[in-house]
Protein backbone atom coordinates (compact mmCIF):
# COMPACT_ATOMS: atom_id res chain seq x y z
CA UNK A 1 0.00 0.00 0.00
CA UNK A 2 1.37 3.41 -0.99
CA UNK A 3 0.80 6.21 1.47
CA UNK A 4 1.53 9.74 0.36
CA UNK A 5 2.87 12.04 2.98
CA UNK A 6 2.81 15.78 2.64
CA UNK A 7 5.49 17.86 4.22
CA UNK A 8 4.35 19.14 7.56
CA UNK A 9 3.99 22.88 7.63
CA UNK A 10 5.96 24.61 10.27
CA UNK A 11 4.60 27.96 11.35
CA UNK A 12 7.70 28.87 13.32
CA UNK A 13 9.54 31.82 11.77
CA UNK A 14 12.89 31.18 10.13
CA UNK A 15 14.49 33.89 12.28
CA UNK A 16 12.55 33.82 15.57
CA UNK A 17 12.44 36.95 17.71
CA UNK A 18 14.48 36.93 20.89
CA UNK A 19 15.22 39.68 23.38
CA UNK A 20 18.89 39.52 22.46
CA UNK A 21 18.21 39.95 18.71
CA UNK A 22 15.54 42.63 19.02
CA UNK A 23 16.78 44.80 21.89
CA UNK A 24 18.14 48.27 21.20
CA UNK A 25 20.02 49.86 24.06
CA UNK A 26 18.96 53.46 23.95
CA UNK A 27 20.15 56.59 25.70
CA UNK A 28 21.85 55.97 29.03
CA UNK A 29 22.60 52.28 28.59
CA UNK A 30 25.92 50.84 27.48
CA UNK A 31 26.91 47.61 25.77
CA UNK A 32 28.48 46.36 29.01
CA UNK A 33 24.99 46.57 30.62
CA UNK A 34 23.51 44.13 28.10
CA UNK A 35 24.15 40.87 29.97
CA UNK A 36 22.39 42.14 33.11
CA UNK A 37 19.54 43.55 31.03
CA UNK A 38 19.05 40.27 29.17
CA UNK A 39 18.90 38.40 32.49
CA UNK A 40 16.18 40.74 33.73
CA UNK A 41 14.15 40.84 30.50
CA UNK A 42 14.31 37.14 29.62
CA UNK A 43 10.75 36.60 30.96
CA UNK A 44 9.26 38.64 28.11
CA UNK A 45 10.64 36.31 25.46
CA UNK A 46 7.60 34.04 25.66
CA UNK A 47 5.45 36.96 24.46
CA UNK A 48 7.43 37.01 21.20
CA UNK A 49 6.70 33.35 20.48
CA UNK A 50 5.76 32.90 16.83
CA UNK A 51 7.09 36.30 15.75
CA UNK A 52 10.12 36.76 13.55
CA UNK A 53 12.96 39.06 14.52
CA UNK A 54 12.00 41.56 11.81
CA UNK A 55 8.53 41.97 13.39
CA UNK A 56 9.79 42.95 16.85
CA UNK A 57 11.57 46.05 18.13
CA UNK A 58 12.44 46.48 21.78
CA UNK A 59 14.11 49.64 23.07
CA UNK A 60 15.29 50.36 26.58
CA UNK A 61 16.52 53.78 27.64
CA UNK A 62 17.18 55.70 30.82
CA UNK A 63 17.01 59.42 31.42
CA UNK A 64 19.22 60.93 34.14
CA UNK A 65 20.97 57.66 34.94
CA UNK A 66 22.36 57.42 38.46
CA UNK A 67 20.30 60.38 39.70
CA UNK A 68 17.42 60.21 42.16
CA UNK A 69 14.93 61.11 39.44
CA UNK A 70 16.15 58.64 36.78
CA UNK A 71 13.43 57.31 34.51
CA UNK A 72 13.61 54.01 32.61
CA UNK A 73 11.46 53.56 29.52
CA UNK A 74 10.85 50.28 27.69
CA UNK A 75 9.15 50.52 24.32
CA UNK A 76 8.06 47.35 22.55
CA UNK A 77 6.58 46.81 19.11
CA UNK A 78 5.44 43.21 18.73
CA UNK A 79 3.56 42.88 15.51
CA UNK A 80 0.29 44.69 16.19
CA UNK A 81 0.98 45.46 19.86
CA UNK A 82 2.78 48.68 20.78
CA UNK A 83 3.55 48.96 24.49
CA UNK A 84 5.40 51.62 26.46
CA UNK A 85 6.31 51.00 30.09
CA UNK A 86 8.11 53.41 32.41
CA UNK A 87 9.54 53.25 35.91
CA UNK A 88 11.27 55.63 38.28
CA UNK A 89 13.38 53.84 40.85
CA UNK A 90 16.59 54.95 42.51
CA UNK A 91 18.06 51.54 41.71
CA UNK A 92 18.56 51.16 37.95
CA UNK A 93 18.11 47.39 37.86
CA UNK A 94 14.95 47.57 39.98
CA UNK A 95 13.60 50.05 37.43
CA UNK A 96 14.42 47.67 34.57
CA UNK A 97 12.57 44.89 36.43
CA UNK A 98 9.60 47.22 36.98
CA UNK A 99 9.33 48.10 33.27
CA UNK A 100 9.52 44.39 32.47
CA UNK A 101 6.64 43.67 34.87
CA UNK A 102 4.64 46.63 33.55
CA UNK A 103 5.21 45.42 29.98
CA UNK A 104 3.95 41.95 30.93
CA UNK A 105 0.84 43.44 32.55
CA UNK A 106 0.08 45.68 29.57
CA UNK A 107 0.71 42.86 27.09
CA UNK A 108 -1.69 40.58 28.96
CA UNK A 109 -4.32 43.34 28.92
CA UNK A 110 -3.74 43.93 25.20
CA UNK A 111 -3.97 40.22 24.42
CA UNK A 112 -7.21 39.89 26.43
CA UNK A 113 -8.87 42.75 24.57
CA UNK A 114 -7.76 41.55 21.12
CA UNK A 115 -8.65 37.91 21.64
CA UNK A 116 -12.37 38.52 21.09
Amino acid sequence: MLVETWPMTNHAPQDPATVDKCLILGHGFHQNDKETILEILHRIEARMNGLSANQVTLELLVKDRDHNDQKVTFEADLGKAHIVATAQDEDLWAAVAHVRDEFLRQYTDWKDTHRR
